[in-house]
């Protein structure tokens, strides 16, 4: 079912965004572990999952399992993707696009491989949710859960632990205007959902574009 973040914060967006998704032609760009598998192939007419990490293919292929209609394959988000023009009617990136350096490439291949209207639905940890620590940072408190911080209008390499404190997570932090701009010559933008875990601070950002 995945954790609590992805229960009550991400999956009621993603469900929002898409709905009307039956018989659409889905494209899961970076599908890590297969996580949204179960819960969008049985609906989409077909389904493509990609990801650059070969050991979370693996996971995803043992989620795929019981629907036919999902295909797998190793990619880079970096580059230029195998997948034909104007090929599906949906890509979505599920907490993907703070783990990338840059943004452009990505931008031109998902509105090259979506058809003419398609729907982009991007989910990521909303910029401004460490705010209030960093705040608190400047005052002397820092956290510890985030190893390195700065300003928020710093884009950069940043890392944090994450996985209940078992891990240290590299991520690219930028400020809202960098997760909108990129995307405005090739997009519109139809929807933005804002979320909260404490009722002040923003956690989740889910923006949902439609090829124009």
């Amino acid at each position: 079912k995945g954790d609590k973040l992805h229960e009550k914060h991400i999956d009621p967006v993603i469900s929002e965004f898409l709905k009307g998704i039956k018989g659409a032609r889905v494209l899961d760009a970076g599908c890590g572990n297969g996580y949204l598998i179960p819960k969008l192939a049985p609906y989409a007419n077909s389904m493509v999952g990609i990801d650059y990490s070969k050991r979370l293919l693996t996971f995803a292929k043992e989620q795929a399992k019981p629907h036919k209609n999902v295909v797998l394959l190793h990619a880079n988000l970096l580059k230029k993707l195998p997948l034909a023009a104007d090929s599906f009617d949906v890509v979505i990136a599920n907490m993907v696009l703070q783990y990338l350096p840059q943004l452009n490439v990505f931008v031109k291949e998902v509105h090259r491989v979506l058809k003419k209207s398609g729907v982009l639905v991007s989910i990521v940890d909303h910029p401004g949710h460490q705010l209030f620590l960093r705040a608190q940072e400047l005052k002397g408190h820092k956290n510890d859960k985030f190893m390195k911080s700065g300003s928020y209008f710093q884009e950069e390499m940043r890392t944090k632990k994450s996985l209940w404190d078992k891990a240290v997570l590299e991520y690219f932090h930028r400020p809202l205007k960098n997760y909108l701009n990129p995307f405005t010559p090739y997009f519109h933008l139809d929807r933005i959902e804002e979320n909260t875990e404490d009722g002040e601070s923003p956690r989740i950002l889910g923006l949902k574009w439609v090829k124009i």
